[in-house]
């Protein structure tokens, strides 16, 4: 990906990088109509038509595309649009599938920053870095293919050598093998349980991003008019429940409540 310095956008006050990602979007469909919307898209953010290669780049999410490229354009789309909740939720899908992405990260903890500045000029407290223990702090350095191929990897070593230390007779070779092994038993087992864990979260753990601002209200139940708290755009939750246009989710304090489910997009 080429990587330039963006002129800073000078309604929100910060600086993003803006160079969209020009290589193949993949997805379902046909693949040359994909790559003309592709590269439409992309001269629309070029030509700072923002508008236009957000909708585009929505249109390849419509049609089933998903890759890291094609959420992080549609991010940086969205963010030169003033639309900094749904620009968190797109960089927060391109971590999903590529953590620890350098522009992505960048651009996060700039809006992140920008949010709490905002928040604080309006007498809000707002801390926006996602809360997160030592289990998911390391889920969150694998995507879930990385996680399956580093147990792959080690439990194929680990099962060579095991047949290998059967062959070997010189008592050294055999003790410097047995020590590998117990290594690679560690690795394997510790890389079998970050799989478990990305599984258990890709299938169990909904997680959100409050799309709208400044500020979403959250209520006490659905079509309630008694508000218990209230969260920045950008801020990320996790849905516990959904019904009739209403979703029930919980911030990382342990808060729970109620609000429109347009209000919240899906990581």
């Amino acid at each position: 990906m080429t990587r330039l310095a963006a002129p800073a956008l000078a309604a929100l006050a910060f600086a993003l990088l803006a160079a969209p990602a020009t290589g193949s979007a993949s997805g379902k469909g046909d693949g040359a109509s994909v790559e003309d919307l592709f590269d439409k898209a992309n001269e629309a953010f070029w030509a700072g038509e923002y508008e236009k290669a957000a909708q585009t780049y929505s249109q390849l999410e419509e049609l089933g595309v998903r890759s890291p490229e094609l959420s992080f354009n549609l991010a940086t789309a969205e963010a030169r649009l003033g639309n900094l909740g749904r620009a968190v939720l797109h960089y927060e899908r391109v971590l999903r599938r590529e953590p620890g992405h350098e522009d992505t990260v960048h651009n996060l903890t700039t809006i992140r920053d920008f949010i709490a500045r905002r928040a604080s000029e309006a007498g809000r407290d707002a801390d926006l870095a996602p809360a997160a223990g030592p289990w998911r702090a390391v889920l969150d350095r694998f995507s879930p293919k990385s996680a399956a191929v580093a147990f792959l990897v080690f439990h194929l070593a680990l099962f060579t050598l095991l047949i290998a230390r059967r062959f070997v007779n010189a008592e050294m070779a055999r003790l410097t093998l047995g020590v590998l092994v117990g290594v690679l038993a560690v690795l394997t087992v510790s890389t079998g349980s970050v799989c478990t864990g990305k599984w258990d979260q890709e299938r169990n753990l909904h997680e959100g991003i409050v799309l709208v601002g400044d500020t979403v209200d959250v209520m006490e139940g659905p079509d309630s008019e008694v508000k218990r708290f209230a969260l920045e755009e950008g801020s990320r939750i996790i849905i516990v429940e959904e019904t009739d246009g209403w979703v029930k989710i919980r911030d990382d304090q342990g808060r729970d409540g109620w609000t429109r489910d347009d209000q919240i997009g899906e990581i």
